[in-house]
């Protein structure tokens, strides 16, 4: 996992402006439109909103191209200034081509709604993870050094509760520029911990070290 014990507060209020920005939009019609107005404005704001998050800013910085384009009909009176506009504009238009808004409502919805500890019937993340040693439970944790969407501080945060609870895992961080999307970008990163893992040598190693049992 690179995610954390619950939705943030900062997350809220990202998440917040994504769910304002299509719901505003003239077309969203309360997400009764069709396929010729479509809110096209609004989950292009909703896309751009979010972009901040999944990449490192400085890679959003290289990545933008040195020419800069204009909005189009996308803006009236602002003129794009600097090719960072330039590269969230299109990275937003990009986005509406193969996405639809009342999807990406919901996906907010869901994160916005995401509480572990009311879905386990539990009151507290000792009792949630005693569950998981109950079960022989393992958990793989990657942190992401340079993610601004679920900050590292969020999984050792989740690593404290497992190691109180006893519960085998183990924490990887990972040395990336390419912030959340590392993980879909850089899979050599990620590949042999999930190997490891997926196999089962993490608990043999487990056996080994404790040795064979005493009768």
């Amino acid at each position: 996992m690179a995610t954390g014990c619950r939705t943030t507060v900062l997350t809220r209020l990202t998440l917040f402006e994504q769910v304002l920005a299509i719901e505003n939009d003239p077309h969203f019609n309360g997400g009764d439109y069709n396929d010729t107005n479509t809110p096209e404005y609004g989950l292009a704001l909703a896309r751009m909103i979010s972009h901040k998050t999944f990449v490192h800013l400085d890679a959003i910085e290289r990545r933008a191209r040195q020419d800069l384009k204009q909005g189009g009909d996308t803006l009236s009176w602002y003129r794009v200034q600097h090719n960072v506009e330039s590269y969230m504009l299109h990275q937003g238009k990009k986005f509406v081509k193969r996405f639809d808004a009342n999807t990406y409502l919901r996906i907010a919805d869901m994160w916005l709604r995401f509480d572990p500890l009311r879905d386990a019937g539990v009151d507290s993340y000792e009792a949630l993870f005693a569950r998981s040693r109950a079960a022989g439970q393992h958990y793989l944790i990657f942190s992401i050094d340079s993610d601004f969407c679920f900050y590292p501080e969020e999984q050792a945060e989740m690593v404290g509760y497992l190691e109180k609870a006893g519960v085998s895992n183990m924490h990887i961080t990972v040395h990336s520029d390419k912030g959340h999307d590392s993980f879909l970008l850089e899979p050599q990163l990620y590949t042999p911990h999930l190997a490891y893992t997926l196999e089962g040598r993490w608990e043999k190693e487990s056996v080994d070290r404790v040795g064979p049992e005493v009768e």
